[in-house]
């Protein structure tokens, strides 16, 4: 005889529940590794992000640099420096190190601009377009308003910067294609900007030169700093110089007089 199961309308129903409960825990159960690890893989990405958001030195900073009497090798560091998002004014000591690199900003001539030279602008691009006798239409691209031009190695400029009496005036970021006298350049993925250079326009050029610009100077210069902070301190015999911050720095770029002068650095990083 075959055994035979027979269920009542309320048991079926309480043992349907049972199943569908059970087969839904068991789908969370499968979903639940998932998110986990799309959760640990979306933290390591934001960590990853944060640590590449982070300096990697813990002084960025410009200003005047001069050498501490007696102490060689230690200059004295009047300087605006970035903190927290924020640029401060800091005076510090900087230690220059054996393996010291340093760039230098000098003023050249428009010639020294070459053919496929990176250049940043401080201007503003114009676009004018006119309707010959003919009817046709021809567009003139031109960046007018320089106040200068940069080329160059490590140049970084702050892309946000707008001029506050003229909000179209910023860094434009650009590639020479031929300087016959004209300066031509790529700018937005379009060729054919003229810039229209004036005597005004601050022309500069940032290339690597001896360690020696530094340390044979005496009587102090300008200059863009990148450091880390160093237990090495001189001994300068006052009591307030115990309290300044200390960094030691391989990387070291000297600026302009002229365009410190000029205000054209706070344009430039701040």
């Amino acid at each position: 005889m075959t055994a035979q199961l027979q269920l009542s309308a309320p048991d079926f129903r309480d043992r349907l529940r049972r199943g569908l409960l059970a087969g839904l825990l068991f789908l969370i159960s499968l979903q639940l590794p998932l998110s986990a690890q799309d959760e640990g893989e979306k933290g390591r990405k934001q960590a990853e992000k944060a640590a590449k958001t982070q300096p990697a030195y813990d002084l960025v900073g410009w200003g005047q640099l001069k050498p501490v009497k007696g102490n060689e090798g230690f200059f004295e560091f009047a300087c605006t420096a970035r903190e927290k998002g924020r640029w401060r004014k800091l005076k510090a000591f900087v230690k220059l190190s054996d393996d010291l690199k340093v760039l230098a900003d000098s003023r050249v001539e428009l010639s020294e601009f070459k053919k496929d030279d990176k250049v940043f602008a401080l201007g503003k691009n114009r676009e004018d377009t006119s309707v010959s006798p003919m009817g046709l239409s021809v567009t003139y691209y031109r960046i007018i308003g320089v106040q200068a031009l940069l080329r160059g190695k490590g140049i970084q400029v702050n892309q946000e910067y707008r001029d506050r009496k003229d909000k179209a005036v910023r860094w434009l970021d650009m590639l020479v294609e031929t300087n016959d006298g004209q300066l031509e350049v790529t700018f937005f993925e379009q060729k054919g900007y003229r810039v229209e250079v004036s005597k005004r326009t601050l022309l500069l050029s940032r290339m690597p030169v001896e360690a020696s610009l530094i340390t044979a100077n005496g009587k102090g210069l300008y200059a863009f700093v990148l450091g880390k902070k160093s237990e090495e301190r001189p001994d300068t015999g006052r009591k307030s110089d115990a309290k300044k911050p200390v960094f030691s720095t391989t990387r070291v770029i000297v600026l302009d007089p002229m365009a410190v002068k000029l205000g054209l650095y706070q344009k430039l990083y701040n």
